[in-house]
């Protein structure tokens, strides 16, 4: 198990929390810039059975949408490559900027580019105690997703192909 945060302080609470846990021998915590690390860990040939990217909110603003909408992509694509056949991805947004259309639209890219064509198990919001308020656009923030890495798609799958997340 890895886990990663480019905080310092989070990688000591998490692994201090390990090792109170019994964890310490079976947990990395790793200071690094997902951006930098994925692209290093693609180099490797250990796979993750489950990846979770549960990045801070990439945009605080709609001038910066596309910008944040870019990393997502890259972060989702290096990760739907580190996974074989059969692994797991759970993955989110917190900005409300990045609507969950957008968010969709960005995975279905991610998908498409890495080759993979994924199926949806989960979708989720917040929970009640952050509650949704119609009308109020920002109180509508997370988007979380769980997939499982179904197959590979051939270089020649036609469009649309791989653009689908059917509901369990």
């Amino acid at each position: 198990m890895t886990a990663v945060d480019v905080s310092q302080f989070a990688v000591d609470c998490a692994a201090e929390n390990a090792r109170k846990n019994g964890l310490d021998g079976v947990m990395d915590c790793v200071c690094a810039n997902v951006f930098d690390l994925l692209p290093q860990l693609a180099e490797q040939p250990r796979k993750y059975d489950f990846i979770i990217l549960d990045p801070p909110a990439f945009t605080k603003s709609r001038k910066t949408i596309h910008n944040a909408m870019t990393g997502y992509k890259e972060i989702n694509y290096r990760a739907m490559k580190l996974l074989p056949r059969g692994g797991y991805l759970a993955t989110c947004s917190c900005s409300h900027f990045a609507s969950e259309a957008l968010f969709v639209k960005m995975l279905r890219d991610a998908a498409r580019d890495a080759g993979v064509q994924l199926r949806q198990i989960e979708a989720r919001q917040q929970c009640a105690d952050h509650p949704i308020l119609w009308g109020v656009e920002e109180t509508n923030y997370l988007k979380f997703f769980i997939f499982r890495w179904y197959s590979r798609l051939s270089k020649a799958a036609p469009a649309g192909v791989g653009d689908r997340f059917p509901r369990q």
